[in-house]
């Protein structure tokens, strides 16, 4: 059978390897593709239910047409590349097996870097495997040369990632034709030339080629790419209109980006993209009036700047005219021939928005800044967790005045307005704010009039002027001193805490002017130092990453609510500290390291038992539920880490570092982030590649942390067999086989009954780590299950989830008879709990992989950008 196998594959790609590139009747080259694709189907159907002879010996064989083709890319790369050992790490001309994790590797040779295998699962340790390469990435490599025509060759290609390689150049080839291919993802490479005809990957799900020097018309084969999500084609040369039923059959498009083209006319027909949520079509000659969006429910960010749109922009009936989503909170209309008037608008119609730019417009009138704190759509800095506006740019308009009563100081919204007819006027405090950018520093100009009139009377009276000038600026930083004071009391006054103030000399004096030795760690917002206080106490303190006073009020939202955070599995905080442009935060000292020292680095021999372990779990999850449930308002920590749960002297666990907390509203389930924010290897799927954010994200980092509890290893260590790297997808392959305690800290001394329970420990951790946030259980429930012997939680398989399994399965490109198995193997499948796991021969989709007992395929990288 392994012969005979080897044989289909051989004659399945033999067109390919007789000619390595398009034959010369390039409709007969389609035609045995298509053939191709059917008949590879066919075989992975029959390598995945046909046991191989127990006489074969342990390899793994790989169509010689597809080695062929990576030899051909060698060769493109190879003479061209630098530093080729790192930037094409294990590429070599004579090596065979492009993929040694998927089987034993006698003579650890290395895999070739950025190639993803796909194995037949029914091989074991006395069988000849096929192998077909499923992925090629290799983002920012450095990669000098062409994409030679050989890469369509290997045809069961799903993902193919080349990024960040500036001198990777020439025409793309259009024997790109491979229909299993998911993302093509070509950004910021040197690729040039008009695109080929692409009929035969209407499978793409994600295609980014923004970045390059591609020329040419808007290519109309694009209609054929039914279920793209993603459309980048920015910063490129394309020209031309593009034809009004171009996306029609996209129904499933969520992002399309078209900016920093030459592209004209009006815009195509979108009214199906109903899944839309950002259009960026900045920087090309669009023309026509402004598109009307109130049937695009899911839109969140609007980018038709610096093109030729034309007619009025009605601010005083915006949503009745179209031109605003509910769900709208990113606009950019600046560089249009648009008109409008600002006077009697109030922005109460635009709740959602939070950045509005019509800068180089035809805008005229008055703008009542009072109307528009009135109306909440201004930020005001005296609101905590406040939402509304963040930016508001009209520069370069006709507005003649504006109409503000209020402090300076109090608007947390930044106004532009630059080049208005209103910045000519007297320079007062509000035209120095919003034409200046200039906010927080009155009476600067009448000092600066003073110094001029002195050093033009007499070159005498040069010291004295020296004088006012280290007067003025030590008055300056006083009155600014006398001012942040302010902010903090009226803060602290206004929701009743009451966290010490430090001076900043005490501080630096307790640090040893934050001195290296005293360093703790460092996160993405701040550095922490171990700090001895005059008293003799002990502090850890927290400088953070500010480079402007305009953060003064989200660092004051960030004490007031962590002090008001009263939890014994959080850390407290005791204080915190002002000064120019310094914000530093002052916690209990916890004196017995963290969970990465302890546990995953072994920094300080210390054995941790299953109790104290189970201890620390529990521990977070109770703080965790604290933050979810009970907090007021509810926080998101975003960033649970082992690093980030620290020790007391008793073991008791504390969650740190809120520098990443996001306030969360009450009224909304799920928010869409910018910034993502987080460590790699805990972030959950939906919010690492939609940014997509609520409490469920925290959810599956915690059980990505029990895991590693559990293990006593880091969550990605690269020093493992590769499909031991990822420490999740291996507990879920384990999990599969039934080989659940495999996964447990060989240094753990069980008894049966803690074996019992740490299994049960590990299924929880499972369950919080699915792929789907809908499927994982919350705070409250994980709690609960810590701490009850309930058995009702263990269902993970919803029939929702199923669907989803086979959709994914379809688009693989398998069979009814693959697919049959899979909705068989999950109606088996009761729950994680399941100590036997699934019967042999099961598929099952989790994330970025399809589990089976006998193995797994792995198809890495493949979710949107």
């Amino acid at each position: 059978m392994a012969g005979s196998s080897l044989k289909v594959s051989e004659h399945v790609t033999t067109p390919g390897s007789e000619t390595g590139c398009v034959l010369g009747v390039k409709g007969w080259v389609l035609h045995q593709r298509r053939l191709n694709s059917i008949m590879l189907v066919v075989v992975v159907a029959v390598l995945f239910s046909s046991p191989l002879p127990t006489e074969a010996v342990n390899r793994t064989i790989f169509s010689p047409v597809q080695l062929d083709a990576l030899q051909a890319l060698l060769a493109a790369w190879s003479k061209t590349t630098p530093d080729q050992r790192n930037n094409l790490g294990g590429w070599n001309s004579s090596q065979i097996f492009p993929c040694w994790q998927i089987y034993k590797n006698p003579d650890n040779i290395p895999n070739w870097r950025g190639v993803q295998c796909l194995e037949n699962i029914n091989c074991n340790d006395t069988n000849d495997c096929s192998g077909y390469i499923v992925g090629l990435t290799l983002n920012n490599a450095s990669i000098s040369g062409y994409l030679p025509p050989e890469i369509g060759n290997i045809t069961t290609l799903t993902t193919l990632e080349l990024t960040g390689n500036q001198n990777l150049t020439g025409p793309l080839p259009p024997e790109i034709q491979d229909p299993y291919l998911y993302i093509l993802d070509l950004h910021d490479n040197g690729f040039n030339g008009t695109l080929p005809d692409v009929p035969y990957l209407y499978t793409l799900l994600n295609l980014d080629l923004s970045g390059n020097q591609f020329v040419g018309g808007f290519f109309p084969q694009i209609r054929s790419l039914v279920y793209l999500q993603t459309l980048k084609l920015a910063r490129n040369h394309f020209n031309g209109s593009i034809s009004g039923d171009a996306f029609v059959n996209m129904t499933q498009l969520e992002l399309l980006d078209l900016s920093v083209n030459n592209l004209t006319g009006p815009l195509p027909d979108l009214t199906t993209c109903q899944r839309l949520q950002s259009l960026i079509l900045s920087n090309n000659s669009f023309n026509g009036p402004l598109p009307n969006l109130t049937r695009f429910t899911s839109l969140r960010t609007l980018k038709l700047d610096y093109n030729n749109f034309t007619g009025e922009f009605p601010f005083a009936s915006l949503k009745n005219a179209g031109i605003v989503s509910s769900s709208l909170s990113v606009l950019h209309v600046s560089g249009n021939h648009v008109i409008g008037t600002v006077t009697g608008w109030n922005g109460s119609d635009l709740a959602s928005l939070e950045e509005l730019y019509l800068d180089n417009t035809g805008i005229s009138g008055t703008l009542d800044v009072n109307q528009l704190i009135g109306s909440h759509f201004f930020r005001r800095k005296s609101a905590i967790g406040s939402y509304g506006l963040s930016t508001l740019s009209m520069m370069n308009n006709k507005i003649t005045h504006v109409i503000y009563t209020g402090s300076i100081e109090d608007i947390a919204t930044t106004l532009r307005l630059q080049g208005n007819p209103y910045c000519k006027r007297k320079a007062d405090d509000a035209t120095r704010c919003f034409c200046q950018q200039f906010c927080s520093d009155e009476g600067s100009l009448s000092n600066k009039r003073v110094i001029i009139i002195a050093a033009a009377t007499s070159t005498v009276l040069v010291l004295v002027i020296i004088a006012v000038i280290a007067a003025a600026l030590l008055y300056r930083a006083r009155r600014y001193k006398r001012y942040l004071l302010l902010q903090v009391s009226k803060k602290f006054e206004e929701f009743d805490v009451k966290p010490t103030i430090y001076a900043y000399n005490e501080l630096r004096a307790a640090t040893r002017d934050f001195h290296p030795d005293m360093k703790l760690g460092e996160g993405g917002y701040g550095t922490v130092y171990k700090g001895i206080l005059p008293n003799q106490t002990t502090v850890a303190v927290k400088q953070l990453f500010m480079k402007n006073t305009q953060c003064i009020d989200d660092f004051l939202n960030e004490v007031v609510c962590i002090t008001g955070m009263k939890h014994r599995n959080l850390v407290n905080l005791r204080g915190c500290c002002l000064r120019e442009h310094q914000r530093l935060l002052v916690y209990e000292y916890v004196d017995n390291y963290d969970v990465d020292q302890v546990l995953l680095r072994g920094e300080h021999n210390t054995l941790l038992s299953w109790t104290v372990r189970h201890n620390i779990c529990l521990g977070v999850a109770r703080g965790l539920h604290y933050l979810h449930s009970l907090a007021r308002p509810k926080i998101i920590h975003r960033d649970i880490k082992a690093s980030n749960i620290l020790l007391d002297k008793n073991f008791e666990p504390k969650i740190a570092d809120f520098g990443l907390a996001l306030l969360f509203p009450e009224e909304k389930s799920h928010i869409m982030t910018v910034h993502v924010a987080g460590t790699k290897g805990y972030l959950a799927p939906e919010y690492a590649s939609l940014g997509q954010l609520s409490e469920k994200v925290d959810v599956y980092s915690f059980g990505v942390l029990c895991l590693e509890v559990l293990s006593g290893r880091r969550n990605i260590d690269e020093t493992m067999p590769l499909d031991e790297v990822y420490l999740s997808k291996w507990a879920w392959k384990l999990h599969s086989e039934g080989k659940l305690m495999e996964l447990v800290d060989p240094a753990l001394i069980l008894s049966e009954g803690e074996k019992v329970e740490l299994q049960r420990l590990i299924n929880i951790a499972l369950l919080c780590s699915q792929s789907a946030a809908e499927d994982r259980p919350t705070m409250a429930r994980v709690v609960t299950m810590l701490q009850h012997d309930t058995e009702s939680e263990v269902m993970v398989l919803t029939s929702r989830k199923k669907e989803r399994q086979l959709d994914s399965l379809r688009l693989l490109g398998l069979g009814k008879e693959e697919l049959t198995a899979v909705s068989e193997t999950e109606e088996s499948e009761a729950s994680v709990l399941n100590p036997r796991g699934p019967r042999r021969g099961s598929v099952r989709r989790d994330g970025d992989h399809l589990i089976t007992v006998e193995g797994m395929i792995q198809l890495s990288d493949m979710r949107p950008r």
